[in-house]
């Protein structure tokens, strides 16, 4: 936050005396001409003065200056005529200041001007950097290399039998959040090396605390420079930091140089300062991002609010056993507004509110009607989904799309290792999911269960 023309308004009060012509006796019933002028007194304008007018202007009046600060009770001062000052709150603000002058024997006389404060908020950068997104080391040649100075990898440069070795390292990610935390993910293994503690060689092994991502981190850069902040946290190799190869930075704090290509996928980063005896000594690591290809299927759906949304029959397409038409909407809306959530994490949900459809197949419910959800059915349990360009797996206890008996190979609710696998189609602007099973009926093997979706 700032303030118009760079700081807190200070308002200030010059009060100067007029010279002035009077008789012997000071002969004046009244106080003539009260009047103030704002002008600003500083470079920065945020300093003002007051020059008042009255007669007499000799010194004898008192002035008194209410700078109209109803929250503040120290807001008033009493002057003969030196500057007054007052600094108001940072905040943007129309004040009345009010200038009373006394004189013994003389009628006060007071006058009033409006002051406005205005506080200037700077807009919040919402410019995402382009280094947010996840990252990892290239899986080429050279991706990694330390010399005796900059682009001189003379000491060691990873060669072709360095990335299949080391697959371990060149599967590890680096992620640079836009909320600016940091994220070292390693999943089940990485490169381990001696210098670390139970690691007794350079081989593939589960990451050793503090460099196994465990320890939350930040990150900010500017047009050259990448700063990791964190217990443990790091780019390309966890030992390498400003003052050593040792894994124990200044602070939790390392700082990196780095150049990204034109196309923003390529990210080569640099350190120097590791190397006490060879101080232009240099690491380099290149990384290359990774595609952050969001299915489609992402989002929150629902059944489509029209006849024909479910239906089953004999053979696909032929829906001759069941179709729901309006009458089904509209009895069945604790059904159709139920929610079927794909999230991009790969978890899924079945949020069904109060009520859904419910019928004797289940425990506890007598009839087909809507009612509260029952358990596993009722989303409560946690699940997970994956695809294919044709396919939808829906794993987790209760978890299912439309109708929760139906899976590959039975209608009761309960499909092998709490597993469904669905055929679908998208529409072309992505909006409209048509949903297939078979397998359910034994006895007619090429029926078909369908379910039509809108995207919420």
């Amino acid at each position: 936050m700032k303030l118009l023309n760079k700081g807190i308004y200070i308002l200030s009060f010059l009060l100067l005396s007029i010279p002035f012509a009077c008789t012997e006796e000071d002969d004046f019933s009244i106080i003539a001409g009260l009047d103030f002028t704002v002008a600003t007194l500083n470079a920065e304008g945020t300093k003002t003065g007051v020059l008042p007018t009255t007669v007499p202007g000799d010194g004898r009046i008192v002035y008194t200056v209410d700078f109209g600060d109803t929250e503040s009770e120290a807001d008033v001062f009493q002057t003969s005529g030196p500057m007054v000052t007052y600094t108001y709150p940072a905040e943007s603000k129309t004040y009345t200041i009010t200038v009373t002058a006394a004189l013994d024997g003389k009628e006060d006389v007071s006058i009033t001007k409006e002051h406005t404060v205005v506080i200037v908020e700077e807009e919040p950068d919402t410019t995402i950097s382009p280094l947010v997104g996840t990252w990892k080391l290239a899986s080429e040649a050279g991706a990694l290399g330390v010399g005796e100075s900059p682009g001189n990898y003379n000491w060691w440069s990873s060669d072709a039998a360095v990335v299949t070795g080391r697959a371990c390292l060149f599967d590890d990610k680096y992620i640079f959040n836009a909320d600016g935390s940091f994220e070292n993910v390693m999943g089940a293994e990485t490169w381990l090396e001696p210098w670390q503690a139970g690691s007794p060689a350079e081989a593939c092994g589960a990451p050793i605390a503090p460099h196994d991502g465990s320890n939350a981190a930040t990150w900010e850069s500017t047009s050259s420079t990448i700063t990791i902040v964190g217990d443990g946290a790091f780019l390309g190799l966890s030992k390498v930091h400003n003052s050593g190869e040792d894994g124990n930075p200044t602070n939790d704090t390392i700082t990196y140089n780095y150049a990204l290509s034109s196309d923003g996928n390529t990210l080569e980063v640099t350190i120097q300062g590791f190397n006490a005896g060879v101080p232009n000594a240099e690491w380099y690591f290149k990384f290359t991002r990774e595609a952050e290809n969001q299915s489609p299927l992402v989002g929150t759906w629902k059944l489509a609010s029209e006849a024909g949304a479910l239906g089953v029959g004999e053979s696909p397409g032929n829906y001759n056993w069941w179709s729901s038409d309006a009458a089904v909407v509209t009895g069945r809306a604790c059904l159709f507004d139920d929610k079927y959530i794909f999230n991009a994490d790969g978890s899924f949900e079945n949020v069904m509110g109060a009520e859904t459809w419910l019928e004797p197949w289940q425990a506890g419910s007598p009839a087909e009607a809507c009612g509260a959800p029952i358990a596993p059915h009722d989303g409560s349990n946690a699940a997970t989904w994956e695809s294919t360009s044709s396919t939808i797996t829906i794993v987790g206890d209760g978890a299912f799309l439309g109708l929760s008996k139906v899976h590959n190979s039975g209608e009761d609710g309960n499909p092998t290792n709490d597993t469904i696998t669905y055929n679908y189609a998208l529409s072309s602007d992505g909006n409209t999911l048509e949903v297939t099973i078979q397998g359910f009926n034994a006895g007619v093997p090429n029926a078909e269960w369908y379910f039509k979706f809108s995207k919420e």
